[in-house]
């Protein structure tokens, strides 16, 4: 591992006590031979001074500070490496990260900022499955928040130069201040993205991502923006206006809302005024119509055919979708995505797995099959061939002992319901069982 890059980590802290204790432990299992960790405390109260005060390999700084951005900037102006990167007191990196970014960042190749992908952990440091989006596009792209921000801060690794041209954190800011240096940075530099899961967000109650809603989050974050819209003389100033007006216009959000109240008028046998409704949803979004209704019908007329264009117009698995897809307990509104993992009791004699609910297979590129794994080992595999209800059932070895087991049930194929209905709804999902007896033991005699 000789001839890496030291490589400078500035923790900014204030009373995490419960939880810096795993930021720190993370960063010494990297293993990583010439790593610098800075903690800069702004006086905490709580635990963290005694905790600090066990390793002595950190280079801590405590005294008053205005908050985190002028924390993490004291940080950065004692920080000796050629690589710098910022790791929140209740955040952590998973393992191998700091190697794979010292082999990747190359400023001779044009690599300044390395950004790896991040993992969303509770207070309890449990993964759920639920990924920050990662993905890099453009300047332009990190400047159009309303579609989505894709950096993920904990994941972000940047060379010393990076720093100094486009630095420090603006200590007037207290939300948001990593994505106004973000766009700093990427008006100079390109983020070069690594496939692997480098680091952690801790969401809790305490946290600043947790504490504000999402509308309030997003109008701070359009605030940031702005400044790095540069002069109206020029054509990415219009482009940016032009998308946000066209954000705020809420166009696919109307549509969706006035086709989904169509379908309710046709359910209540009011046909005329749903077909009103889902006209006046065609005017405002024809895409909408063709994915919900269109589609369908060329599917089951075409298949093969049909399956190949909505792959095309799919257009890959957009990183909105890509960071649920490890995702493997039931969604809160009862759905299943691509993988689902949960404990289930066998009882006596000859037992057989049902699994009922409903999926919508015309909205996929292909067949639907449910693969079906118990305590580890494959048991069966089901197809769901028709939109809709759907019963399935596989007989369980004889060997199966009654009591608990492992059950594992994982989706082939999955519809993500913003490019059918523009809803905004990105998860995987690939079916929704009926309720608690939607995936059940039984017997089988």
């Amino acid at each position: 591992m000789s001839g890496l890059p030291r490589i400078s980590v500035v923790t900014p802290s204030f009373n995490q006590g419960a939880f810096i204790r795993e930021t720190i432990e993370s960063v010494l299992a990297q293993g990583y031979p010439d790593v610098e960790h800075i903690v800069v405390d702004g006086m905490s109260s709580d635990e963290t001074c005694a905790i600090l005060a066990g390793y002595p390999h950190l280079r801590v700084v405590r005294e008053r500070d205005s908050g985190q951005a002028e924390a993490i900037n004291k940080g950065f102006r004692l920080a000796t490496g050629g690589v710098f990167c910022f790791l929140n007191s209740d955040d952590t990196f998973l393992p191998g990260a700091l190697e794979r970014v010292a082999r990747e960042i190359d400023p001779a190749r044009g690599r300044h900022i390395v950004m790896g992908r991040c993992r969303f952990i509770d207070e309890k440091s449990r993964y759920g499955g639920i990924e920050h989006p990662s993905h890099f596009e453009s300047f332009a792209r990190v400047l159009k928040i309303w579609k989505g921000h894709t950096i993920p801060q904990p994941a972000v690794f940047f060379t010393r130069q990076v720093w100094e041209e486009c630095g420090p954190l603006d200590p007037a800011l207290k939300y948001h201040l990593d994505y106004d240096l973000f766009c700093r940075f990427a008006r100079r530099y390109p983020f070069h993205f690594v496939d692997q899961a480098m680091a952690t967000y801790r969401l809790h109650a305490e946290s600043k991502t947790v504490a504000w809603s999402e509308a309030e989050r997003l109008e701070d974050s359009i605030r940031l923006s702005r400044r790095y819209w540069g002069s109206r003389l020029r054509p990415l100033y219009w482009e940016l206006a032009l998308s946000l007006a066209w954000h705020r216009l809420d166009r696919l959000g109307r549509a969706n809302r006035q086709y989904l109240r169509g379908v309710e008028l046709e359910r209540n046998r009011r046909p005329l005024r749903g077909l009103a409704r889902k006209t006046v949803a065609g005017v405002l979004a024809p895409e909408l119509i063709f994915y919900a209704s269109v589609f369908p019908l060329l599917k089951r007329l075409f298949k093969s055919a049909a399956d190949g264009l909505i792959e095309r117009l799919a257009g890959g698995v957009p990183p909105q979708t890509a960071a649920y897809l490890e995702r493997d307990l039931l969604w809160d509104d009862g759905w299943a995505g691509p993988r689902l993992a949960l404990e289930r009791e066998s009882g006596a004699g000859r037992q057989k797995l049902v699994l009922t609910g409903t999926a919508h297979p015309d909205y996929m590129s292909g067949p639907l099959w449910l693969t079906v794994r118990v305590d580890g080992a494959e048991i069966g595999r089901v197809e769901v061939g028709a939109n809709g209800f759907f019963s399935r059932e596989i007989i369980l070895p004889r060997s199966l002992e009654p009591g608990p087991h492992k059950l594992e049930i994982h989706a082939n194929r999955y519809v993500v319901y913003h490019r059918v209905l523009r809803n905004g709804d990105y998860r995987p999902l690939s079916w929704l069982p009926a309720g608690a007896e939607g995936i059940a033991f039984r017997s089988a005699e």
